[in-house]
């Protein structure tokens, strides 16, 4: 898969970080998706605290740039999602070609 880009100019340092670790993961052939959902959730959980403590104006412009992030977190999710799906309806699909001819 392709990289995902999920830093902006409006993305603070520690942010930087957790981006860096998603994208790396994004572009595995074969990703961890407990450790996907992990960053996500620990990512959400910085952006939550980080929207407490800064000015609206920022805010603003923060969350405008977050929102083409976040459609690229979901789209990927959805596309890994969609492939996991036809992995395993493949391999159930095995499996009953197997049963038939046992």
């Amino acid at each position: 898969m392709k990289k995902l880009k999920l830093d902006h100019s409006f993305t603070p340092p520690p942010l930087l970080s957790i981006n860096r670790d998603l994208s790396e993961l994004t572009t595995e052939k074969d990703p961890d998706e407990s450790i996907f959902l992990k960053l996500v959730i620990e990512r959400d959980e910085f952006i939550q605290k980080f929207l407490e403590n800064i000015p609206n104006e920022e805010k603003n412009n923060f969350v405008t740039a977050e929102l083409q992030v976040n459609g690229a977190l979901v789209a990927y999710a959805e596309e890994s999602f969609k492939a996991s799906l036809k992995q395993l309806s493949g391999l159930v699909r095995g499996r009953k070609a197997v049963n038939k001819y046992r």
